[in-house]
């Protein structure tokens, strides 16, 4: 079943629309979110590093997206993979399509690129998957509702699987006792655990995770810290609880993540699952 959130006030206004995919995908994709928004109050967001690779399909106007130098605004959509700061995206005041939010190994597995080609980038759907893309963006703009759009973003994924790649072990051991602890385990203990060295689970990393252990554990620490902000400790304690040597070093990981010190980030974020306001 689809959740909804809307928010309203005097100058936005938007619809975020979650759902959950083919059971037979839950490996590979966390989970869609149609979305359609009228803003009036901004037209910038900075979009936070997580441990999920993103794809867009644009079923509006082209969305403007800066990240590391680059500009791009891909009229159909584009897929960005995990990386080490914050992207800006940019409308006239109004976007629409659907995201989708892969694992980092299911990102690798369904578009069959190695991860470290997508870590960092904006890659242009079509240019991803070539006509299968162009078609998957026309059944979607034509599509009568958000349930028919999910069911084919289901038929899509499930088709690429078909033949997908299958994943190291010992990468979706790591990822999940990364995500267990919060990023807070040592990537010499967990190389320990998993009976490997060091540079083996890092090069595995970079193919199939698309960036380090080391980097994914800190931006696992940054989205925990961030999901206890407003909760109630204060920000050494949630420095303590995440992890980090201390305040200082949590601070350095928000900056380098997010563009702004944590309480500055904190007044930044959007209600109702709006996200964070860019410049």
């Amino acid at each position: 079943m689809a959740r909804v959130v809307r928010h309203v006030s005097v100058r936005d206004r938007w619809e975020l629309v979650h759902g959950a995919p083919d059971p037979r995908l839950a490996a590979w994709v966390l989970g869609y979110c149609a979305y359609d928004e009228r803003t009036g109050s901004f037209t910038r967001r900075r979009e936070l590093p997580g441990e999920h690779v993103v794809a867009i399909v644009n079923l509006g106007a082209p969305v403007r997206v800066t990240l590391g130098g680059t500009s791009a605004a891909p009229a159909l959509g584009f897929v960005s993979g995990l990386c080490d700061t914050y992207a800006v995206t940019e409308t006239a005041g109004a976007q629409r399509g659907v995201q989708i939010d892969f694992t980092p190994v299911g990102a690798h597995v369904l578009t069959r690129v190695p991860a470290h080609e997508l870590a960092g980038r904006v890659v242009d759907l079509e240019a991803l998957f070539g006509a299968a893309g162009v078609r998957l963006h026309e059944a979607l703009a034509c599509a009568p509702g958000w349930a028919p759009r999910f069911e084919l973003l289901d038929a899509f994924l499930l088709a690429r699987l078909d033949d997908a790649l299958s994943p190291v072990p010992s990468v979706t051991r790591a990822l999940a006792r990364l995500r267990a602890s919060g990023g807070a385990v040592r990537v010499e203990a967990l190389a320990g655990e998993l009976g490997c060295s060091r540079r083996h689970l890092s090069a595995r990393f970079r193919e199939q995770v698309g960036v380090s252990p080391k980097l994914l554990a800190r931006i696992l620490r940054f989205q925990r810290a961030l999901a206890l902000a407003g909760t109630g400790p204060g920000w050494a304690e949630i420095a303590a609880r995440c992890g980090y040597y201390d305040q200082a070093h949590m601070v350095r990981d928000f900056v380098q993540f997010s563009g702004s010190p944590p309480g500055e980030l904190a007044r930044r974020r959007l209600p109702d699952g709006g996200g964070v306001v860019g410049d």
